[in-house]
């Protein structure tokens, strides 16, 4: 079966009452009245592969200071947990580091009903998901900024000397690596619309491992 072509997606688009605004040969979008407000929907034909996209997935004005590259680690926990209960759309961050609701689906053998399955989606998860996730950006905001406001308790004592370099080379275990996740967050394929993957499938960070015991020396000899 042939691929489904760039000139099937807006009638797909239409059909569902929508109104497609052509932004090139391959891109459309148009903006969806919901109960959680206007949705802008992005569609782009990419060859192999069509994105669709709800850009951005919350308002920009509904959530200062945070949005555009700037959220808390408590609540991009709780994006990864709404990902792993979600099916066919995740959210992710595009290029300006804003939350998305992204759907990607390979063109060849595509059914119409498929698309218009997953525009129904991003509409309806859209809907649900709209205020709770804005509600908990906001709330893990407050959080963030109450923690970083309390003083830092003074140093118990003074931490204990760095055993020797030869000691560590010596009796150490190798360090197992930690992973950052914005390291490894992997990049959104050229083709398609601008956007970053989902933290999801970053590595978790892993701990060192307990630092080794300093060696004792031998005892002296003993006289005869």
């Amino acid at each position: 079966m042939a691929a489904i072509g760039a000139d099937e997606i807006p009638p797909i688009m239409t059909a569902r009452g929508w109104s497609p605004r052509s932004i090139d040969a391959r891109t459309w979008r148009c903006t969806v009245p919901t109960s959680a407000g206007n949705v802008r929907v992005v569609v782009r034909h990419a060859g192999s592969w069509l994105y669709l996209a709800v850009i951005p997935f919350l308002e920009p004005e509904s959530v200062k200071p945070w949005g555009a590259g700037k959220y808390p680690a408590r609540f991009l926990g709780r994006i990864l947990a709404v990902n792993s209960n979600l099916s066919m759309v995740k959210f992710a961050l595009d290029d300006d580091g804003d939350l998305a609701l992204r759907v990607e689906l390979p063109t060849e053998s595509l059914q119409a009903r498929e698309v218009d399955t997953a525009l129904g989606l991003l509409a309806t998860t859209t809907e649900q998901y709209r205020d709770p996730i804005r509600f908990a950006l906001l709330d893990a905001g407050r959080a963030a900024e109450r923690a970083s406001a309390l003083p830092q308790p003074p140093p118990l004592s003074e931490p204990p000397d760095a055993p020797a370099e030869a000691e560590m080379l010596d009796d150490a275990p190798p360090a197992d690596p930690v992973i950052s996740v914005t390291d490894t967050a992997l990049r959104e394929p050229e083709e398609g619309p601008a956007a970053l993957d989902a933290a999801a499938r970053a590595a978790p960070l892993r701990s060192d491992p307990p630092p080794a015991p300093p060696r004792s020396d031998p005892p002296p000899p003993q006289p005869e």
